[in-house]
């Protein structure tokens, strides 16, 4: 059996991870059992703790997520559990953060993660990182499944602004607002669209700014969707934004590039080493308002070098981000430190 520990709260109203996917795309071949889905603290470390005991003696292997906040800590006791109950354990670091998490905090890091045989990265940013600090790292991207993103081909783009992600302080909202109230000085017809849950006050502050700059009419705060809804959504809207100051490997991102969507994002964490300044988006510095809004120009006056930048965004999904590459990687490092005949199906 395989236990996967990560955040289960789709049924809460956040957006699904990629633990969640991950547990249902390798459920047909093995046997798998996944915490948690509850919300509250004490009770989620509970749901955590008494899968692993109960499983102890069936279960072969845990995959962990790893984030940089208070969530670092409940991986920590995975692994401390793991190697307590001698359970092969995968930590995933995907938390933006963590190398400032390892700066910190380095000696509760190595007691947490150093005896791991390995860890998984999904981006050479976090990997390179923590090979400098003596973890031996391997790099399995997330991933989308290709088919359910058809790829639009806009040969005219207008500045109509989609914006796809938790509405959080982290991902800086904030600034899309700021952006759209720039392009609105010279173009009249631009439009903000904000899909995603709200998890924190910040929902507060855009709406204050909203007021102060009277964009009521340009803004669609939409609030959770299925991805269904926001991909048939996203027809309607020609660049997506991604504003965010801490990321890693973000899926809302590699799902933009398969729809076709030109992208302007910031260029924080791993945003480099997803993407490449005028070859797959446009990028700027964190929080650069003004370099945003000068992206979107370029994007609108050069047409032809916008159809070139999202073609090269779509065939580097298809080539290293599509659930058919690397659902398989995950298989092999499965069966290859682990015993096949106590984990299939």
């Amino acid at each position: 059996m395989l236990i996967l520990i990560g955040n289960k709260l789709s049924s809460s109203g956040l957006n699904a991870t990629s633990i969640e996917k991950l547990a249902i795309d390798l459920d047909s071949r093995y046997r798998i059992e996944s915490a948690s889905d509850k919300k509250n603290i004490i009770f989620r470390i509970i749901d955590i703790i008494s899968l692993i005991i109960i499983n102890r003696k069936v279960c072969k292997l845990i995959v962990v997520d790893v984030f940089s906040t208070r969530a670092f800590y409940f991986s920590g006791i995975v692994m401390l559990l793991a190697r307590f109950f001698n359970i092969f354990s995968i930590p995933v670091f995907r938390g933006g953060s963590l190398p400032e998490r390892f700066e910190s905090s380095p000696a509760l890091f190595n007691l947490f993660f150093k005896k791991n045989q390995f860890i998984i990265c999904p981006s050479s940013f976090l990997a390179d990182y923590f090979r400098t600090k003596k973890l031996n790292c391997k790099i399995i991207h997330n991933y989308i499944e290709i088919k359910n993103y058809p790829y639009k081909i806009r040969n005219k783009i207008m500045p109509r602004l989609f914006w796809v992600r938790s509405i959080d302080a982290i991902y800086n909202p904030l600034m899309a607002i700021k952006v759209l109230n720039e392009v609105l000085k010279f173009s009249s017809n631009a439009e903000l669209c904000m899909v995603g849950p709200f998890k924190d006050n910040t929902i507060n502050q855009i709406k204050e700014l909203i007021i102060k700059f009277n964009v009521g009419d340009k803004v669609k705060i939409q609030g959770k969707l299925e991805k269904k809804e926001w991909i048939e959504l996203s027809k309607d809207f020609d660049i997506f934004l991604n504003t965010t100051n801490i990321d890693n490997q973000p899926v809302s991102v590699i799902e933009a590039m398969a729809l076709g969507l030109p992208i302007v994002s910031t260029n924080v964490g791993g945003i480099p080493n997803l993407l490449t300044h005028n070859k797959t988006a446009k990028l700027v510095e964190i929080n650069d308002v003004n370099g945003m809004v000068d992206c979107i120009k370029e994007y609108l006056s050069d047409n032809t070098g916008m159809i070139e930048i999202v073609k090269n965004a779509r065939e580097l999904v298809e080539s290293e981000f599509n659930q058919d590459i690397v659902i398989p990687q995950w298989v092999d490092i499965i069966e290859k430190y682990t015993i096949p005949s106590n984990l299939s199906k």
